[in-house]
Formats: structure tokens, sequence, C-alpha cells
């Protein structure tokens, strides 16, 4: 799973970059958050920073000159409510889109979308799949690699699934995937445009957290993964580092994850949430 993860978001950020081409840009979040049935809701965030909202809002009152007239914002597929019911499916049964909104932060701008379940034990992600609506190819590709995460829940208690990834078909995607070694200026290029960006993936325990054994816990959160491309590009080595960490050993790969700064990534293939009990004793 966590090679899953490595891969998805790395075929993303790339694939990313090749779309707007200018560096800095983007921070993308999905949290689940759960009730105490077992119902609850999926928000996605994707917010675009003042430089890339600053050069589309320039590109749109020059014509879209380049673009054929149009101007082509990144914020415009995440827009469209008919993907979004679409997309829906993808998180398992039961699960329906509620609503889309433009949202702001430091200065940059972006779009949350909230969906809706009724029953968590129904649901499923696949880590760095909400960039699939921003980039091409290389995104779709990737979200073939591995295996989704999965919930059981039931006495107010909720495991958090995440199996081991399919390693023939991580060892194909890795193929296509190498990141090529600095001093190569296409390889500097690449990082300079990588930075900025931020994926993470968490779910929330609306009722709080009376236990768990996760790795990352804070407070009702919990994180299942983080990957802060400032923090790990402060180490010109940072990303070579995560190319080389085997995954096939959760303890080794732990290990070697704790001494990456930027990267959180749970490497537990089963995760236990005690929920807060709302009943009266």
């Amino acid at each position: 799973m966590l090679k899953a993860i490595m891969k998805r978001l790395l075929a993303s950020l790339l694939a990313l970059t090749a779309v707007l081409v200018t560096p800095s840009c983007l921070e993308y979040e999905t949290n689940i958050t759960l009730n105490q049935d077992g119902s609850g809701t999926i928000t996605e965030e994707t917010v675009f920073n003042a430089q890339i909202i600053g050069m589309l809002e320039m590109t749109a009152l020059q014509g879209g000159q380049g673009n054929g007239g149009q101007a082509k914002s990144p914020l415009n597929a995440l827009k469209d409510p008919e993907k979004a019911k679409a997309k829906a499916k993808d998180y398992g049964e039961g699960v329906t889109f509620v609503k889309i909104e433009e949202i702001a932060r430091n200065g940059g701008k972006g779009v949350r979308v909230t969906y809706k379940f009724a029953d968590i034990n129904k649901v499923s992600i696949n880590p760095g799949e909400g960039l699939t609506n921003l980039t091409p190819s290389p995104a779709t590709e990737a979200k073939e690699v591995g295996t989704a995460t999965t919930f059981t829940f039931a006495d107010n208690k909720l495991s958090i699934i995440s199996p081991d990834v399919d390693t023939e078909k991580a060892r194909n995607t890795a193929d296509d995937l190498e990141i090529p070694d600095p001093p190569d200026p296409q390889a500097a290029q690449m990082m300079q445009m990588l930075k900025g960006m931020k994926m993470t993936s968490k779910i929330t325990a609306a009722p709080g957290i009376a236990n768990t054994d996760a790795t990352f816990q804070s407070g009702d959160t919990i994180t299942l993964y983080e990957m802060d491309l400032d923090k790990i590009l402060a180490n010109p080595e940072g990303l070579n580092a995560m190319k080389g960490i085997d995954m096939s050993d959760r303890t080794k790969a732990a290990a070697a994850l704790s001494k990456i700064k930027g990267v959180k990534a749970e490497t537990k293939e089963k995760v236990t949430v005690e929920l807060i009990s709302d009943e009266p004793k």
C-alpha cells in the first residue's frame, strides 16, 4: 500500500506540473468525517496559490491568448457537478454528491467538493485519486496501482484496512516514474515546479476518539498520508530517499519514512479506532 501511495502521488504531481507548466501551485486534501452511526461525509479540497490564480485571471482578461481564445482555469475541471456526481460512485455504494463550494486560503483560491455516505463499511478510497480530474493519463494509470483502503465499522469501533500493493503493477508503474537525479537541468526545473505542493488524506471521528493505534493522530483526526513537497525538497535527496525505500517490509518502511521530513504514511495494514460513545453510562 505504501508504494501505491508514493507512486500514485508522484504520478499525479508530475502530471499536474506538465499541465500547469508553472511553479508552486497546489494543495489537495481529502477528509472523511465519521459519525456515531457509521454515516458521514467526504470532502475534497483543492487550492491553487495566488501566483497561479493571478496568472489565470490575467489570461482571462487577455481573452485567453494561446488557448484558442478561452482561458483554461484548473478550477473549471473541479466545478462540474456532473463529474462530481459520477465520481461519487468511485467512493463506494451509497455515496452521493452534496455540493461544490469555492474556497479561499492564504491568498489562493480553490474548490471544496462534499459527498455523503450512509455506511462507511461501503466506502473505499484510493490515495491521490482526486487529482485525476486535473491531470492527463499518467494519474489515471497510477490509479490502477495498488489496492483501495477500506473500512469496517461496528459497535463504535472502526478498522482502517490498507492491503499491500500488487507488487507487479507497482514495479511496472515505477519504471515509468523514475525521477532524474540532480544536477540534470530538467530535474532541477521539475523540483522547482513541485515546490508548494501538499497532499493529505485524513479521517476525523465526529464524536471524538477514545483510543487508537494509528501512527499519526492529532485530536479527533487521523492522518493516513501526507506529502509536503516543500519539506521534502528542503533536502535535495528527499525524493530520491523516498524512491529507495523498500515497501515490502512495513517495519523497515516505517523506520525509513520517519527520517524523511514532509512525509507521513500509515504503515500498518490495519488501524483500529474506538470512538467516544455518546450513550449515557
